[in-house]
């Protein structure tokens, strides 16, 4: 597993554009979108590939034990501490570890990217595709459309 990789990289670079990170926590608390997953379906655009429904189900389940187990267990300790004067020292240390699980959580998907070949599919725009693609996966709809709009616009930025 390779922890700093070309896909956390381009996350981070992402996820502090203007509205992006609001975009997706809404659809992770409304919608039970996992970000990372979200994320990796915006990067993976970038190089042209476009996923289908099987796809993004297949990325989905590379983590979803260990987001089940370690990653949501992490975020809601945090957010419960939020509102704990007592828990202001330890918060910023269970942040931290939430972040490295969420970057571990991204790593697994970078090795998932290895097996989708670039030949698989290719679309005009593979980003609006794959983005929209994942939150009707996660919403269980046949197809969204705009659903991340700030998101869509920050991944074609840093379009390879």
């Amino acid at each position: 597993m390779q922890p700093d990789n070309d896909f956390w990289r381009f996350s981070l670079k992402v996820y502090d554009q203007e509205g992006v990170a609001n975009e997706c926590l809404e659809l992770q608390e409304r919608h039970g979108v996992n970000v990372n997953v979200l994320l990796f379906c915006a990067w993976i655009g970038t190089q042209g590939i476009a996923l289908d429904r099987n796809g993004i189900e297949a990325a989905a389940q590379i983590v979803t034990h260990w987001d089940a187990m370690v990653v949501r267990p992490l975020r809601i300790a945090r957010q419960k501490m939020k509102t704990d004067p007592d828990m202001a020292i330890v918060r910023p240390r269970v942040k931290a570890l939430e972040l490295e699980a969420e970057q571990i959580e991204q790593a697994m998907l970078f090795a998932h990217a290895r097996c989708i070949r670039s030949a698989d599919a290719h679309h005009g725009d593979a980003i609006a595709h794959n983005v929209n693609q994942c939150v009707a996966v996660a919403t269980n709809a046949v197809l969204s459309e705009g659903a991340a709009p700030y998101l869509i616009k920050a991944a074609r930025r840093q379009k390879s």
